[in-house]
């Protein structure tokens, strides 16, 4: 069943979904009333739904793509500038227990040596990392409750107090849900307290 707030990769990628929503935009790729609506809604910078972005993808209206094209380059240049913003991969374990063919950590793949990084190991790539210049990090592993780095509520902490102090300015969190949701919690409570 597919449940786009669910942690679990089959239930959150679902084929029928996927399928459904190409034939929606299909179905309302020349719908300029529909697409003008998708491009207010744009506007408001909140996000726009998987279905709404596949008919602003698929618009085959030359003048609304020109609108989403100048639109699109709008937004980017109120959130980052003119310029490209990357973010640096920390990779802090490669161990999971989901089946995504699109991802190297998957289960099924036996051709890759599992790592996690130590609390220590964290603390050295961060430092190399901002030693490179690097001012973004976007925090990576596999979705396993067994081989996440478990670090406690002061590691993390004192992780993000590392980031902090050497000037790391953000942190982006591609890892499995737990650890995202622990360490955003971790943040309000600093930024509440």
């Amino acid at each position: 069943m597919y449940n786009p707030s669910s942690n679990k990769a089959g239930e959150f990628i679902s084929h029928e979904e996927i399928m459904e929503t190409l034939a929606y935009a299909e179905a309302n790729k020349n719908n300029e009333e529909l697409i003008d609506k998708i491009i207010g809604k744009a506007k408001l910078k909140k996000g726009l739904n998987h279905r709404e972005a596949s008919v602003l993808l698929a618009c085959e209206i030359p003048e609304k793509t020109a609108e989403i094209y100048e639109l699109a380059r709008q937004i980017k240049e109120d959130f980052y500038g003119n310029r490209i913003v990357m973010f640096a991969p920390l990779y802090l374990s490669n161990y999971c227990v989901n089946g995504c063919v699109y991802c190297p950590y998957h289960l099924k793949n036996k051709h890759i040596a599992r790592k996690k990084l130590t609390q220590e190991e964290i603390r050295r790539e961060v430092i190399a990392l901002q030693d490179m210049g690097h001012k973004r990090l976007a925090l990576e592993t596999g979705e396993d409750p067994v081989n996440i780095p478990e670090l406690s509520k002061e590691e993390k902490i004192r992780l993000m107090e590392t980031r902090l102090k050497d000037a790391v300015r953000r942190e982006e969190y591609e890892e499995a849900a737990k650890l995202r949701d622990e360490i955003r919690a971790l943040k309000e409570e600093r930024q509440n307290g």
